[in-house]
């Protein structure tokens, strides 16, 4: 999205808030492959540029474990990254496209 007044940004996920069966989807690979996803989430590159961020329950939906290590991202209901870019960044197309193309190599 660009948007001036620092408002740009780098972002992708999974906006599912209305698509039950993608939300039930990721939430299961979630459960099945959780070690996998808090792997990745939180290796120091990752977090050094970004954080899951989504639309959130209170609580987890029933039929999932309260108790498993990744509880937190199993009460959202959409997934997303966002890497927040400058105006400076933007107006210059060289910058914009090298530092767009770092992002998007950190887990190819």
């Amino acid at each position: 999205m660009i948007k001036p007044g620092d408002q740009s940004y780098l972002g992708g996920g999974l906006f599912a808030n209305s698509f039950r069966d993608a939300t039930e989807m990721i939430r299961g690979y979630i459960t099945e492959f959780g070690e996998e996803f808090d792997e990745i989430i939180h290796a120091p590159e990752f977090e050094k540029y970004f954080t899951v961020q989504g639309t959130s329950l209170l609580r987890i939906s029933y039929g999932y474990d309260r108790e498993h290590p990744q509880a937190e991202y199993l009460k959202f209901k959409s997934w997303y990254l966002k890497y927040s870019v400058a105006d400076e960044v933007i107006a210059d197309a060289e910058q914009f496209v090298e530092e767009s193309a770092k992002l998007f190599e950190i887990y190819l």
